[in-house]
């Protein structure tokens, strides 16, 4: 039995859509037929889902932090700062636009960015705070928007992972200044690649959209700044459309997953659960992590992946690696070499996510948590 890390779902009505953008011949970023006008759609119907006033569609979830780090004017001499556990696009997008990433430590108990170690990483240059929700668990958004607030710096959202998740009764995405969403081929909704920036800011919704229209003016052919082509295309729209519309049902398949796994290995000693939903907390379970205990359960991280692959034709993959140790990292002179972020680096070195398809079948867990108790003994 092989079974993949993710597989798409393919959406009820996604020929559908894609075809009759083809048929009326409403491919670009632009479309003025109301009945195939998907860009609008989508932008309406998620701006709607997440609970804000905004939402704009781009071409992925990194060209949306990257937008949502321009649209804020951060630049040359500025610094933002930046989880370490989190994967590289939530750094790269400070970098591309001269300023400096500022590197802090999880929480263990939430693999998020630790909320406590945010004020001390504060300096005058400080512009913005990117909390990343790590495999659809959300951040501590209260302390976090208390410490931006009284430093007075902006909050970036990174929701690529946390379509669907939740926090003291708001949507992810809804609580920053500016958010950013992924609509990769994994992510809880997909169009292959796309994504979406949301905010509540008028003044910054007006920025975003000119900025990823190559900031044309009026006239058009005159810019006052630098823009991007980050527009998502109508084609992509279609798909993104018909999986938007199938979303919750995701949500809730994704959550039952992880219900399933919770239980089914809740008795192996060595296997750290990820972090659960509970009081105002909830956890869509992006991907479903786990980390190995090599004292108790007795094997590596390393062991466990290559054994339920070799053996048992089961897919996983390695956590992230910590920003702070990243080569581009140090040589850039963003963080010093042989700097400690013990929780980050402890996440590395024992987490791996299953296989988390939307999809996965009763019996795919069952045999995927039997592969484990056998790879124990």
């Amino acid at each position: 039995m092989g079974i993949p890390v993710c597989v798409p779902v393919i959406p009820a009505n996604a020929k559908k859509y894609v075809s009759a953008v083809i048929d009326k011949n409403w491919v670009s970023s632009l479309c003025l037929d109301e009945e195939v006008n998907y860009l609008k759609k989508l932008e309406d119907g998620f701006a709607a889902f997440v609970g804000v006033k905004h939402a704009s569609a781009v071409t992925n979830g990194t060209t949306a932090l990257d937008l949502a780090v321009a649209t804020l004017k951060i630049g040359f001499g500025d610094e933002v700062i930046v989880p370490s556990f989190t994967m590289i696009a939530s750094a790269s997008c400070v970098c591309h636009h001269g300023a400096k990433p500022v590197f802090v430590d999880s929480d263990p108990e939430t693999w998020c960015i630790d909320a406590d170690k945010i004020e001390v990483a504060i300096t005058e240059k400080t512009k913005a705070i990117i909390p990343v929700h790590i495999y659809g668990y959300p951040c501590d958004m209260d302390k976090i928007m208390e410490i931006a607030r009284r430093h007075h710096i902006h909050v970036i959202e990174d929701a690529a992972e946390a379509i669907g998740t939740e926090y003291k009764g708001k949507k992810a995405g809804s609580i920053g200044d500016i958010s950013c969403f992924s609509f990769y081929a994994n992510k809880m909704m997909t169009s292959g690649e796309g994504g979406m920036v949301v905010t509540n800011d008028d003044i910054l919704a007006q920025r975003v959209s000119m900025l990823k229209d190559q900031a044309f003016g009026e006239p058009r052919f005159i810019h006052s700044d630098i823009g991007f082509n980050f527009r998502m295309n109508n084609l992509t729209a279609a798909y993104a459309y018909a999986s938007f519309e199938e979303v919750s049902d995701y949500i809730e398949k994704r959550t039952r997953n992880a219900g399933l796994y919770n239980e089914a290995l809740a008795s192996i000693k060595g296997i750290i659960l990820p972090p659960k939903s509970g009081e105002g907390i909830i956890n869509s379970y992006w991907m479903y992590g786990i980390l190995i205990d090599e004292q108790s359960y007795g094997k590596s991280k390393t062991d466990v992946r290559q054994i339920l692959k070799s053996m048992y034709g089961i897919d996983t993959r390695d956590f992230f690696y910590p920003m702070h140790k990243q080569p581009v990292m140090t040589a850039r002179g963003y963080v010093k070499e042989g700097t400690i972020m013990p929780v980050a680096e402890m996440l590395w070195e024992q987490g791996l996510y299953l296989p988390s398809s939307t999809n996965l079948t009763e019996e795919q867990i069952a045999y995927i948590a039997d592969a484990l108790k056998k790879i124990k003994k």
